[in-house]
């Protein structure tokens, strides 16, 4: 009856770097010393080379860890591939974005200088036209002035007559009261 241990030759710990390696499988060893049948090892090389003879010959026998790993890479790498392509679908579409806005900015700045070219034209041409109503007004101030003069002048021949006309108003009612009581003391009397 043989007593057989298992002894992991890897702990699965890289220690350098912090990770995880992949593990080779498990050596199954006996307790009993092997047959001396003629070979040239001991008995615990010769499971050994047996083992690893058995982990070669039979590839359907194999770790399941490295396939998980390498399913979990492969999906991995499916997912970064997904996110590369949806990043290269955006990174085109501002692509293709940017170069109409890059024309559209350029033609701006085209528009921008043409713009600020007609302000100034617009500038020039309110400031001579400022300059020409200014000097009209002041020839008009020139040319009405001796109207004005006029004006105010007949205005206060127009105040005095009017006074006159409603100092005579004055005595005419004056004097038409000294009639009636002239003409009511004759009539009396």
């Amino acid at each position: 009856e043989f007593r057989r241990v298992l002894f992991d030759l890897s702990s699965g710990i890289n220690a350098e770097y912090g990770g995880v390696e992949e593990r080779p499988p498990p050596v199954i060893m006996s307790m009993q010393p092997a047959a001396t049948g003629g070979g040239a090892h001991g008995g615990l090389v010769q499971k050994i080379i047996d083992s690893q003879k058995q982990y070669t010959d039979r590839p359907e026998v194999e770790d399941k860890a490295p396939l998980m790993n390498q399913a979990a890479r492969q999906k991995q790498r499916a997912l970064v591939q997904k996110e590369i392509d949806l990043l290269r679908g955006s990174i085109q579409t501002l692509a293709s974005s940017a170069a109409p806005l890059g024309k559209v900015l350029d033609y701006l700045q085209e528009d921008l200088d043409s713009m600020q070219k007609e302000l100034e034209t617009w500038r020039s041409e309110n400031k001579y036209h400022e300059t020409a109503i200014k000097a009209e007004q002041s020839h008009m101030d020139k040319t009405l002035e001796p109207l004005r003069d006029q004006l105010d002048e007949t205005e206060r021949e127009i105040t005095n007559m009017i006074n006159r006309i409603n100092a005579t108003k004055c005595n005419i009612h004056t004097n038409d009261q000294r009639i009636e009581k002239m003409l009511s003391t004759m009539s009396f009397g």
